[in-house]
């Protein structure tokens, strides 16, 4: 990676950083109201009604931002064309998707809580989907602080609303209406930000529409994996277990989702750069895609053992065990299922980039009927022997990545991983296992299980650091960037 590629990607990195430390403060306070104040039953509603949604939410989003994201970085003199005709064809999706919602609303026999959530998410899908347009236009130009001003306005509002609204007695169709709205302001703000990249808006073209539909139909098919996969399993536990159930396994599923951020920012920042280099610096290409993986493996280790390790805590401090205990075992699988989940986002990212999404739409055929298949059969089990079906669904999660890790590794580009260094593998398992042996100590000793936290990831980036996992020059470019001053200029550069 040269040092212009090396300074975007952290870069990008570092604002999403920032932009995540506000929206987590504002999640994590948003999660000690919500589920206390909502109770399982009325969080489960609100859990399935956004599952169900995204599943519809798909066909709108279609090949996300990742598709656009892939075209402008190759092409940036075609951004205003690729904004109209990729927005034109997702405002008639969003027309044929709302007709089936509204079907499927008439006919199924949801409680009416759950129908009204699902009228008020049909209607903020027109402006999801133009949002993931923008937000593809920002990564692909690789100014992602534009996405990032967004979401902390979104994640703030709905934040500071919805616990008053909560304290003032919301249940989930007023918390519901406040996501909508919220959403929408943070649309309003990516609008104002693409006009510094688009200085012109072109007519809209069928043809060029068609184009992109076309060309974005196998990244399409890998988006339905993704989708079914996060979202079936919600939809098939309120089809076989109590609503209660719901409850408890989006509990743990919030968090688990919370905790891909890292992964995300990640990808997102990298996906540019790996799309620029394919076929064009093939060396270059191959050594970030080795060094992303082990970046995103060496952060996937101490965060799945201290989700593991505390998820009892985790469930008593942002739910309460009162109404949420059986959510405490579906977090431990899912903890478990962090580390392999962190692997296949950056192999996705690779393959992608590296125009095999073809290819990733025949992973998707296979795994999608897997994991329905696997939740079919596991959530009846677990629901029958421990009363709790999101057990099920969680290993039905778990046993899915797996399936889409190994097949991904078997589609990598030819010699895209030769010279991987498995020792930098078996130095971070080992820092995992020191981090493990802290945890253990300071147990005993008595300390609070939060400060074990915060003790034991220095620890475990300094074992990294004796067994000399990292570069010099990979030291050298974390004190230069990854520090406060680094993020203040940015935003300093950004005002003026």
């Amino acid at each position: 990676m040269n040092l212009n590629d090396a300074k975007s990607v952290v870069r990008n990195t570092t604002i999403q950083m920032a932009q995540q430390l506000v929206t987590w403060a504002s999640t994590f306070i948003l999660m000690l109201f919500l589920p206390r104040y909502l109770g399982p039953v009325e969080y489960g509603r609100l859990f399935l009604a956004g599952s169900i949604v995204g599943i519809f939410l798909i066909f709108i989003d279609f090949d996300g931002r990742t598709g656009i994201a892939k075209k402008i970085s190759r092409n940036p003199e075609g951004a205003s064309n690729f904004l109209v005709n990729a927005i034109g064809f997702r405002i008639i999706f969003w027309i044929i998707a709302g007709i089936g919602l509204f079907i499927f609303v008439l006919i199924t026999n949801y409680h009416l809580h759950v129908k009204v959530l699902l009228l008020f998410f049909a209607i903020e899908m027109v402006w999801l989907g133009s949002r993931t347009v923008l937000h593809g236009i920002f990564q692909g130009f690789e100014l992602m602080q534009y996405s990032s001003y967004s979401s902390i306005a979104e994640k703030v509002f709905v934040s500071i609303v919805g616990i008053t609204a909560l304290l003032l007695g919301a249940n989930s169709v007023g918390i519901g209406a406040i996501m909508v709205a919220g959403s929408l302001i943070g649309f309003f703000i990516s609008v104002r930000f693409i006009k510094k990249l688009v200085h012109s808006i072109p007519k809209f073209s069928i043809t060029g529409s068609f184009n992109l539909i076309k060309e974005g139909l196998p990244l399409f098919l890998w988006t339905i994996f993704g989708v079914i996969y996060y979202r079936v399993d919600i939809i098939m536990l309120s089809l076989m277990t109590p609503e209660k159930v719901v409850g408890w396994y989006g509990a743990a599923y919030k968090f688990y989702d919370v905790l891909n951020f890292l992964p995300s920012i990640f990808t997102i920042s990298i996906f540019p750069i790996l799309s620029k280099l394919w076929k064009k610096e093939d060396k270059s290409h191959s050594k970030i895609t080795q060094k992303s993986i082990a970046f995103l493996f060496l952060a996937g280790i101490p965060i799945s053992i201290t989700t593991y390790l505390f998820s009892t805590n985790i469930i008593q401090l942002f739910f309460g065990l009162d109404g949420y205990q059986p959510s405490v075992g579906v977090l431990k699988l899912l903890g478990i299922g962090l580390i392999i989940l962190y692997i296949d986002m950056i192999l996705g990212t690779t393959l992608i980039a590296s125009d095999k999404h073809k290819q990733l739409a025949v992973v998707a055929f296979f795994a999608t009927p897997l994991n329905i298949g696997l939740n079919y059969f596991l959530i009846p089990y677990t629901q029958s022997e421990f009363t709790n079906g999101g057990l099920g669904a969680a290993g039905a999660t778990i046993l899915t990545e797996i399936f889409v890790m190994i097949s991904a590794f078997w589609l990598m580009p030819k010699g895209i991983l030769k010279g991987f260094q498995i020792s930098v593998l078996l130095k971070g398992a080992f820092s995992g296992l020191i981090m493990i042996g802290c945890f253990y100590l300071m147990y005993n000793i008595g300390i609070y299980w939060i400060f074990q936290i915060i003790l034991a990831f220095p620890i475990y980036l300094t074992s990294l650091y004796v067994v000399k996992v990292f570069e010099p020059q990979e030291i050298k470019l974390a004190k230069n960037y990854l520090n406060l001053n680094y993020l203040k200029k940015l935003l300093q550069k950004e005002k003026k």
